[in-house]
Order: structure tokens, then C-alpha cells, then sequence
């Protein structure tokens, strides 16, 4: 009893591997999911990277993302991975945001430094509480009522000094 006590727990570490017993697999680890094509390649390789890093099996497996300073331009096909919660994107050259309304998890968006023009896509995230959109220097600043449900909003500074 003892001794398979300790076979389980040391089975439990090998989660990511497969186990086989007579040359028969007895459990076999979830492929990693990498069947995916994004247009961008910047963000093709960020987002491979970060399938590969946490061997995810599934485009919902995937919640955290950090793709700053990756040389990003187009955020198209990343609606794939709709249950990101949390997307960090600062410093590309990023300037359409509509791949983003699909992304209804999506609770906070770090899109400082990029070449942002209009936040008006951000408004149909209605999770969205953390939005940092400083250094867009071209951003037209949301109007009144815009992104109200958002808690923490950074704009940049011309913004700032409208209100």
C-alpha cells in the first residue's frame, strides 16, 4: 500500500509526460496546442512562446499574456485566445484595436507606447477595469461616457490636459 502511495505521488510531478509500463502507454500527456496562425509574425512568435512555456493544450488554456517590446503591429486572429484576462502589449507599433472586442475576458490592457488612434473598440469590454493607453501621442481622447467602467485609466499626458 505503502508502495504505491509513493508511485502516485511521484506519477502526480508527470503531468507533462507520458507514462507507459511495458512499453504501453498507460497515460498520455495533452499535445501542446500550437495549430495556430496569426498574420502578425511578431505576435506569432510571442504568443508560441507562451503556449510552449506553459505547454498549454488549448487556445482557453491561455489567460496571461506579455507581448511588450515584441515589434507588434496587427493584433488579428488573436480573438483565437478568448479568454485572456490579462494582455500586455506596451511598446509595439499597435494601431487598430478592433481584434480586441472579442476578447470579453479581457480585464486588464496595457497599451502604452503604441501608435493608438481611437479607444472606441475598448468600450464593448465591459470587464475591462485596468486600461493604460499613455504614450500614444495620436490617441483621440475618449469623450465622456467613454470607458466609464473602466477603473484605472491611464491617457496619455494631451489628454490629460483637456479635462
Amino acid at each position: 500500500m505503502i508502495r504505491l502511495a509513493v508511485l502516485l505521488i511521484l506519477l502526480a510531478g508527470c503531468g507533462n509526460y507520458d507514462i507507459s509500463v511495458n512499453d504501453q502507454i498507460i497515460y498520455d500527456a495533452p499535445a501542446i496546442f500550437l495549430d495556430f496562425d496569426l498574420p502578425d509574425e511578431a505576435l506569432q512568435t510571442c504568443v508560441r512562446q507562451r503556449v510552449m512555456d506553459l505547454r498549454l493544450s488549448s487556445p482557453e488554456a491561455l489567460i496571461d499574456l506579455n507581448c511588450s517590446n515584441a515589434g507588434i503591429e496587427s493584433l488579428e486572429g488573436i480573438a483565437l485566445f478568448r479568454n485572456i484576462e490579462r494582455l500586455k502589449l506596451s511598446s509595439n507599433r499597435i494601431r487598430n484595436l478592433m481584434a480586441l472586442t472579442k476578447l470579453s475576458a479581457l480585464h486588464a490592457l496595457w497599451l502604452n507606447d503604441n501608435v493608438v488612434i481611437d479607444p472606441v473598440p475598448l468600450n464593448s469590454l465591459s470587464d475591462l477595469r485596468t486600461l493604460n493607453l499613455a504614450d500614444n501621442d495620436s490617441l483621440q481622447c475618449p469623450k465622456t461616457g467613454l470607458l466609464d467602467h473602466v477603473e484605472t485609466l491611464t491617457l496619455p499626458t494631451h489628454c490629460a490636459e483637456r479635462t
